[in-house]
């Protein structure tokens, strides 16, 4: 096992990308590597505290970036895993990112994460169909755009994805679901109970009467994010992130598909149109 007790110390086996006097942890951040060939990228600008960072395996990423928030994490990333988290995202307590059997969490820029969410890609125990015996929980993925809020106690399970500008609700379980750009979602399950929204970053905790008002329209098309024509797809990164062969392969794609593309649509996610149903006459 190798430990990072320090920026600029030199791994063995594995790799941390940081400039030491750009960025910074405190001593109750704990950063360990247990397998080999894994990557650890912080840009710079980036403040950690009261987190740890474990490397459960090998050939694994986790991509830290800038941010003018103090990062609060828990992160378990096992082998052949990747977690990347966009810049300016704000977590006020402790979120808890887990990564298992290949699959990915990618969430975009600008994010409000409240307490106690929990993020995860696995169940993570093993389940079959009496039926057939064969397995029904397969491990999958779990993407997010940019600007969402995720409410305290939230849960985001294998298999959702969350469109830019979109609201979770506190203690909402997404379990498998595309959640649509500009909605709020609710609930255990979680469904869409409000469309066409978007949500500012101010806090009302000290608003007089004054602030409220001045605060009950905002002329802004800053968050409302619509289809492109060339609609870009969270998924086909993370199709190109499983497909990779090793860690470096992985921090390629996340720079080239993530880090570089900073169009305000990328990540959004549509409305899906309910199936055309037909009404078969029968003729005499």
């Amino acid at each position: 096992m190798e430990e990072l007790t320090e920026f600029g110390q030199e791994l063995q086996e594995n790799t941390v990308y940081v400039n030491p006097e750009k960025s910074t942890m405190d001593d109750c951040t704990s950063i360990r590597f247990t397998g080999k060939n894994s990557i650890l990228v912080i840009e710079d600008g980036v403040n950690i505290r009261n987190s740890e960072i474990i490397f459960d395996g090998s050939n694994a990423v986790v991509y830290l970036s800038r941010n003018k928030h103090t990062y609060r994490l828990a992160i378990h990333a096992h082998s052949n895993t990747c977690i990347y988290i966009g810049r300016d995202n704000y977590f006020n307590g402790r979120a808890t990112l887990i990564t298992s059997e290949r699959q990915n969490i990618i969430i975009g820029d600008d994010g409000l994460f409240s307490f106690g969410i929990y993020v995860r890609t696995a169940d993570p125990h093993l389940l079959y169909s009496c039926d057939t015996k064969e397995r029904i929980n397969e491990s999958k993925s779990v993407l997010m755009g940019d600007h969402v809020w995720i409410g305290q106690g939230a849960l985001i399970l294998k298999g959702s994805s969350i469109g830019s500008g979109s609201v979770i609700g506190g203690g909402a379980v997404v379990s498998g679901k595309a959640i649509p750009s500009n909605t709020v979602a609710a609930g255990n399950p979680a469904k869409v109970i409000k469309r066409k929204i978007f949500f500012s970053k101010e806090c009302v905790h000290n608003y007089g009467k004054k602030k409220s008002d001045r605060y009950k329209r905002m002329d802004s098309d800053c968050w409302i994010y619509e289809p492109e024509q060339n609609e870009y797809n969270l998924k086909n990164v993370d199709c190109h992130l499983c497909r990779s062969k090793s860690a470096e392969d992985k921090l390629a794609i996340i720079q080239r598909e993530l880090v570089n593309n900073t169009e305000k649509n990328r990540f959004y996610i549509g409305e899906k149109q309910p199936s055309k149903k037909f009404r078969f006459r029968f003729w005499r």
